[in-house]
């Protein structure tokens, strides 16, 4: 006959193998979400007698790869890796899916979503000694202005090239979303009227017509067939300034004043990536723990984990009938773990060496 006390014992016992059942499921879904996952790549192929579906596979990878290394590291980097094996990138996918699978006219064609293991591919980059970037899609109130000093002219809207065509140019792993202002012959007027110190001049008047407190400010020099480019990069308080410059440049031809905006983009992409890197090479130990029967903060808690690119891994270490306690290894200091944490409402009571969970 059972007592009352062996009866809660029982129950007890029953319900922290539930829980640990279902933590385990929980676990082995974190861990399938711990990857890059790079979407709608486009394989086309002839399809004739010589046809072969895994060579389409392969070069989905390889185009995968291409793009997610364009998104996630600096071009200085990616020259570390442009001669990666295709061996080596098998090995970092972790899965792929096929969709829109089509042979029509003798064509092959088909869009691939491809999925690299996330500390598989942050392993890699480290053996290159490269540090990726986090990939953060980034809104920036954009001001482009046009100076043409042979005609000793300033150009804001109309007239510039840059401001007519730069949202034409776009690639898929950009990371920055530029906000070009709208046109206002107020704001043009305040240009004018600062030309001559337009390289020191603060936009603020014109900045805080907008709710959106980063910016780039791209100021364009023409001088016959030199072009100098000066960025003003504002972005979490801090602003940064680049400054290049090319030589015989025809802006009057479309494809070179394409490229010339590409490039700039690409340096402004850089800066961007440099300011978000991932060190793979700390990795700092967190304890964490939390009430084993709070479900809810634990679903949570995990959700957001496989949110956070600088979380290297995590895993349970330990449940008892009170608490859960994980170990997690972060790509980062305490203090950007407390803030990444305070920034998703998840409150951390840091008192002990084991850190808790409110």
């Amino acid at each position: 006959m059972y007592t009352k006390k062996k009866f809660f014992k029982i129950v007890s016992q029953t319900i922290i193998c539930l829980s640990t059942l279902f933590l385990a499921l929980l676990s082995t879904t974190s861990v399938e979400s711990k990857i890059f996952k790079i979407e709608d790549i486009e394989i086309s192929e002839t399809f004739d007698a010589n046809f072969n579906k895994e060579k389409a596979i392969n070069n989905a990878f390889s185009f995968a790869f291409k793009e997610l290394t364009s998104s996630v590291i600096t071009t200085k980097d990616q020259k570390k890796i442009q001669n990666t094996k295709l061996s080596e990138i098998k090995y970092l996918v972790e899965s792929f899916e096929i969709k829109n699978e089509t042979f029509f006219n003798q064509k092959y064609v088909a869009n691939f979503n491809v999925n690299f293991n996330k500390k598989k591919t942050l392993s890699f980059f480290e053996t290159k000694n490269i540090f990726p970037s986090l990939k953060i899609n980034k809104d920036f109130l954009t001001i482009l202005i046009f100076i043409d000093n042979d005609k000793n002219q300033i150009f804001l809207y109309e007239n510039n090239p840059f401001y007519k065509n730069w949202n034409n140019i776009k690639e898929k792993y950009f990371l920055i979303n530029y906000i070009l202002i709208d046109e206002d012959l107020e704001d043009l007027k305040l240009i004018n009227e600062n030309k001559e110190n337009i390289e020191n001049y603060k936009f603020d008047k014109i900045i805080n017509k907008y709710d959106i407190n980063d910016y780039i400010i791209s100021i364009i020099f023409k001088n016959k067939k030199d072009v100098r480019i000066l960025s003003k990069f504002f972005f979490d308080e801090n602003l940064k300034i680049i400054n290049y410059k090319y030589n015989n440049i025809n802006l009057n031809t479309q494809k070179e004043l394409d490229n010339l905006i590409f490039q700039t983009k690409i340096n402004l992409e850089d800066l961007w990536k440099s300011n978000n890197l991932i060190n793979t090479s700390l990795k700092l130990p967190i304890n964490l723990q939390l009430n084993s029967k709070d479900t809810l903060k634990i679903v949570n808690l995990e959700e957001e984990m496989n949110k956070i690119d600088l979380v290297y891994e995590y895993y349970v270490t330990n449940i008892s009938s009170n608490n859960i306690n994980y170990k997690i290894i972060f790509n980062g200091n305490p203090n950007q773990f407390l803030k990444i944490m305070r920034d998703k409402n998840i409150k951390i009571d840091i008192e002990n060496e084991i850190w808790k969970i409110k």
